[in-house]
């Protein structure tokens, strides 16, 4: 048995493929298996994974339902004992499973999260993201893991806690992974830039025109919170909870909303704050962000539009 399972959920990114592809057959790491879960790609995607002959890589094809339920099928048939996340149209580093795997065998840790470069147009910059540091490393992992790339996560803690991905075409994402926190007995973070983070156009959150997609972001965050409850941690991890509703909800969500001028979306953020975080506005970690970011928030909340436009200028 492999001892780590690379899940590639593809979608027409022929373009990129080849070049994730040799990323990953590459490692300097033997013991893994390449998973690509070909969800319904209408362009030659399905091909230029057949070309590679290489028996580490294995593809499955099925008929498109998104992202979401290609990487569920891919958790459902990985075989290694760790899973690691990488997109289609992103690659790693060639020691990326080596660095990893060692040090989850040396610290005995569930969960190792590493760092990543950006790639705009070809040019690769370091991705300068200011982390929120929690009191611990479970704390810690909750304010800054929404995503679920970046990482190297013991399999069982998925599929003994049943964590798998919404059915949901946009934040399914934030729906589940910080809830991995409440499974792992050991989360360590090393900061080494393994993975190479590609930003193309084209994405949910880049489009000019408005998507109902964006709307996701409210069972999402509801799918969170209810795993938060149901395993009575919403009150151990209030504060890292509220921050991620300040930080997803209102702040990301808000704007966007607000750049199509769907203010009734606002308001129904508005009173889903009010109604779960009444007093979200004193909490730890937002007081710590900068006053232009803080005022943003407080003017969605109050829903004071012209005075956004106006500073938006």
């Amino acid at each position: 048995m492999p001892k780590i399972s690379v899940i590639v959920p593809v979608y027409n990114t022929s373009k990129y493929l080849s070049k994730c592809i040799d990323s990953l057959i590459n490692q300097t790491f033997d013991d893994y298996e390449i998973i690509f879960i070909n969800d319904g790609s209408t362009d030659n995607s399905a091909n230029v994974i057949k070309k590679y002959k290489n028996s580490k890589i294995k593809l499955i094809n099925k008929k498109n339902e998104g992202q979401a339920l290609a990487r569920n099928l891919g958790i459902k048939k990985a075989k290694g004992d760790y899973i690691m996340f990488v997109d289609s149209d992103d690659y790693i580093d060639k020691d990326t499973l080596k660095i990893t795997y060692k040090k989850a065998l040396e610290t005995k840790a569930d969960i190792v999260c590493f760092d990543n470069y950006l790639v705009i147009n070809d040019k690769i910059t370091d991705n300068i993201i200011k982390k929120i540091e929690g009191e611990d490393n479970l704390k810690t992992f909750i304010l800054n893991n929404s995503g679920p790339c970046f990482k190297l996560i013991k399999k069982e803690i998925i599929q003994r806690n049943n964590l798998y991905f919404p059915s949901l075409n946009a934040y399914e994402d934030i729906a589940i992974v910080p809830s991995y926190s409440l499974f792992a007995n050991k989360i360590v973070a090393i900061n080494d830039k393994l993975y190479y983070y590609v930003m193309r156009d084209g994405s949910t959150m880049k489009q000019l025109e408005y998507s109902s997609k964006l709307e996701d972001i409210f069972p999402s965050m509801d799918n969170l919170l209810k795993i938060f409850k149901n395993n009575n941690a919403d009150e151990k991890y209030y504060d890292e909870l509220e921050y991620l509703f300040i930080e997803h909800l209102l702040h990301g969500a808000g704007l966007r909303f607000f750049e199509f001028q769907k203010y009734e979306q606002i308001s129904k953020i508005n009173k889903i704050m009010k109604q779960e975080f009444p007093n979200w506005k004193t909490n730890t970690y937002f007081k710590k962000l900068s006053f232009k970011y803080r005022i943003m928030c407080l003017l969605l909340f109050n829903e004071n539009f012209w005075l956004i436009k106006l500073l938006k200028r």
